[in-house]
């Protein structure tokens, strides 16, 4: 898997915040690995992005938490997981997705509506583990 860029500036999908870089462990009982993810800062908010994954929200606490969804944009030029890169100021449904895979040039301008969720037309952007 390609790693993320250093300098990305993924947003928040929900609230257009800058996330912060984070540590995500995934344990088993004979090891332990780290890496590197993107969380929503606001409280209460628990959506995160990780190049292999994409947007991804966790339920549940520190010992008992699970992903319970992912929203994956691909890019057009290697089909890597994309990022939130900017939002349109006045258009907030205008969005600019952009690849995490340094020196990638991918990216996409994507107008976005609401959509229920259940939609068969929409849920090959979705899928819950």
């Amino acid at each position: 898997m390609a790693k993320m860029g250093k300098d990305l500036r993924p947003l928040c999908y929900e609230h257009y915040v800058a996330m912060k870089p984070v540590q995500l462990e995934n344990g088993t009982h004979t090891f332990t690995t780290h890496s590197l993810a993107y969380a929503c800062p606001l409280s209460g908010c628990f959506i995160f992005f990780s190049d292999n994954t994409g947007y991804f929200s966790v339920e549940g606490d520190e010992q008992q938490s699970k992903q319970t969804g992912v929203l994956r944009v691909t890019c057009p030029q290697d089909g890597l997981p994309m990022y939130l890169a900017e939002v349109h100021p006045q258009k907030k449904n205008l969005r600019l997705w952009r690849c995490g895979k340094p020196n990638c040039k991918g990216h996409r301008a994507i107008e976005e509506y609401i959509f229920d969720p259940q939609d068969a037309s929409v849920q090959q952007y979705f899928r819950t583990n």
